[in-house]
């Protein structure tokens, strides 16, 4: 196996400033705790995967994670066509079209992740995109992050996650003026890794 130049310290100081451990790292990304020994010291590879949610768990870029794990990140970027739109309540809607428009997607954006647009005249971002990684039930390691969340019963809507009233329950503050949904079950959500104004 191929080792990575990974920048353990880099790793273990961002642990610490989180008071995390390589154990509690490991039981949050369901891995074996020597899976993460290993990828942390250059001898397993990160997936985008993994590296979107230690993202998410250290609050620090994608592309970050990605550096100091070794793995090369070029300016190539891919196509991805726009799924979805949202408007200014941040409610988000599918695009059924089979000619939909397609981005530049930035290289840390997995393959099933999403393409959104803002379709909102009266905002200043309408038509900006934004790049969301993929869905994860994992909802409590999303907290403080703008997400295309998944609500129970209630569709999907876009906006940053806070920790909701109840066990299990969370808030949703639109990346707009509007009022923050509360109290909401959320079944999964995705974390906007990228804004690309247009």
């Amino acid at each position: 196996m191929k080792a990575h130049k990974v920048n353990t310290t880099w790793f273990k100081d961002r642990l610490a400033e989180r008071d995390l451990s390589i154990r509690r790292l490991a039981k949050l990304l369901e891995l074996d705790p020597s899976a993460v020994s290993l990828m942390l010291r250059g001898k397993r590879t990160m997936t985008a995967d993994e590296a979107n949610r230690i993202s998410g768990l250290l609050t620090i870029p994608v592309t970050e994670v990605l550096a100091q794990a070794g793995v090369p990140i070029d300016a190539d970027a891919r196509q991805m066509p726009i799924k979805a739109y949202v408007d200014s309540r941040g409610v988000l809607t599918p695009i059924t079209s089979k000619n939909t428009r397609k981005m530049a997607a930035p290289r840390d954006v997995p393959a099933n992740g999403l393409a959104v647009q803002i379709r909102a005249p009266e905002l200043s971002q309408d038509g900006w995109v934004f790049f969301a990684g993929a869905f994860d039930t994992r909802v409590a390691a999303l907290i403080d992050r703008m997400c295309v969340v998944d609500v129970r019963g209630d569709g999907h809507r876009v906006g940053t996650l806070k920790r909701g009233y109840d066990e299990g329950r969370f808030n949703l503050v639109p990346f707009t003026a509007g009022p923050a949904a509360e109290n909401i079950e959320v079944k999964a959500a995705a974390p906007v890794l990228w804004i690309r104004p247009v």
